[in-house]
């Protein structure tokens, strides 16, 4: 009994397709994705650091109203209020702890930023009222002008 066995059909050698990427082109994506990264990391940090500070300013502020009734009711001879008194956390989200201090008649709102990579171990926001202008004056120990929120950048 014979049995017939068809041929393998093999394309020819000239014509194979390929299939899949090289090594190179390969290498050369990762290259592209490395070198963004190295981009994309730094500015990010940069932007996350931006948002934190703005977010502990945020947090600060929420004090000033404290301050302002504190101020108007006659705080001379009273003791330091607390951060509590003044509406304020005793830890916010972004600030490690909130300070009150006092300069003449007026009270300042003192925030230690969370210890951050970018930021450093010490970064914090001081909210100053002036007595004169009644207005609000923010500084910070923060030296990057370009992290800090408009009111808070140096001339």
């Amino acid at each position: 009994m014979h049995i017939s066995v068809p041929p393998a059909s093999f394309p020819p050698t000239n014509s194979i397709r390929s299939r899949g990427f090289s090594l190179i082109e390969l290498m050369v994506v990762v290259a592209i994705i490395s070198i963004l990264g190295m981009i994309a990391l730094p500015q990010y940090q940069r932007f996350s650091a931006k948002a934190k500070i703005s977010a502990a300013l945020s947090e600060l502020a929420s004090g000033k109203s404290g301050v302002e009734l504190v101020i108007a009711e006659g705080f001379g001879d009273l003791s330091l209020p607390s951060p509590e008194q003044l509406g304020l956390p005793p830890v916010g989200e972004h600030c490690e702890r909130f300070q009150i201090s006092r300069t003449g008649r007026s009270l300042s709102i003192h925030c230690s930023i969370k210890r951050d990579r970018y930021l450093g171990m010490s970064a914090s926001l001081t909210l100053d009222r002036d007595t004169s202008t009644r207005a609000w004056r923010c500084t910070s120990t923060i030296m990057d002008n370009d992290l800090l929120p408009e009111m808070c950048r140096r001339l």
